[in-house]
């Protein structure tokens, strides 16, 4: 008998009844493996679920559904789960039906993604995509595992499939992500010297703070600014950790500025294609929208802008390269 493993700890809703998410397969004589957070996994009721928690014993269960449960990363255990059982997919449950060109719940015509490679999605979930995690992906293209973003809100959807590189060269760009909870840093009058930047960074990374976007311009007279973006909420902790340091790192003043978002054009057609970049950053000029920090990949292109301009900014690019 083959086996479909379903993580559902996206589920956001209280007492949720998830048997609509696997009666069909049920009826097509498959065993279906759920996982999820044992922390969350009490509120998913039905009379027919079996709860384990080791995926050893999954194989050794007779039961058609199983809540497998755990208290480390559900995603990377479904995932494998998945592989262990050699199910043909992990199907992951998230709000929307799979994933969309843009947030479907602010941009109306965004655009359902069919399939997208692990590269690509990967891309878009450190650009701020939460349905899915990046270890998931990681995990996932390390076994070969086919990921499917289904939605429980609409069990029967055609979701977005995950797999190894796909071949996208009719479509530059899959999606245009929209990431609210960053701040830029900035440190003024840093001084020019070897090992400055080390234990700017070093403080950080002792805070256990992640950086994202970091911009060093070139010197003059021998000072420069240092600007890098954190999480929203990780800015107090690094103002207070980089102030304490003040008088040994030689920075003159330090600037928070948390009114804005990063945007993030994700494709892997990006790397073969050109004059993206400046195609993008016109859009932006035409619609007066103020670029802070950029950076790039193969196959990104993320840029701050003004919080208050973000979604005039998905929209506008959302516009020219996927509608």
């Amino acid at each position: 008998m083959s086996y479909v493993v379903k993580y559902i700890g996206n589920c956001t809703k209280k007492n949720i009844d998830i048997k609509p998410l696997y009666v069909d397969d049920i009826e097509n004589g498959e065993r279906v493996v759920l996982v999820s957070e044992k922390a969350n996994s009490a509120q998913y009721f039905s009379d027919e679920i079996k709860l384990i928690d080791n995926i050893v014993d999954v194989s050794s269960c007779d039961a058609n559904v199983m809540l497998l449960r755990t208290e480390k990363n559900a995603m990377e255990l479904a995932v494998e789960c998945a592989a262990t059982l050699y199910s043909t997919e992990c199907q992951v449950y998230v709000e929307h039906d799979g994933l969309f060109t843009a947030d479907p719940s602010v941009l109306e015509y965004a655009k359902r993604i069919e399939k997208i490679d692990y590269d690509e999605i990967g891309e878009i979930c450190i650009g701020g995509y939460s349905g899915i995690d990046y270890t998931m992906i990681e995990a996932a293209k390390k076994f070969g595992v086919i990921l499917h973003l289904l939605s429980y809100n609409k069990p029967n959807g055609k979701g977005t499939i995950i797999k190894e590189v796909l071949g996208s060269e009719n479509e530059i760009i899959k999606g245009v992500i929209k990431d609210l909870d960053i701040c830029i840093i900035t440190l003024l009058d840093i001084l020019d010297e070897k090992g400055v930047l080390y234990k700017i960074f070093q403080a950080i990374s002792d805070a256990e703070i992640v950086v994202d976007i970091i911009s060093l311009p070139v010197s003059h007279n021998g000072k420069q600014d240092l600007s890098f973006t954190v999480n929203r909420k990780d800015k107090f902790l690094a103002q207070k950790t980089l102030i304490e340091k003040q008088q040994e790192l030689g920075f003159s003043s330090i600037v928070v500025d948390d009114n804005v978002a990063k945007i993030s054009i994700v494709g892997a057609a990006l790397q073969t294609s050109h004059g993206i970049a400046a195609k993008v950053f016109r859009i932006l000029y035409e619609n007066d929208i103020n670029l802070k920090l950029i950076t790039t990949s193969e196959i990104k292109i993320a840029f701050i802008v003004d919080k208050p301009t973000a979604d005039l900014s998905v929209q506008k690019i959302h516009e020219v390269f996927i509608n």
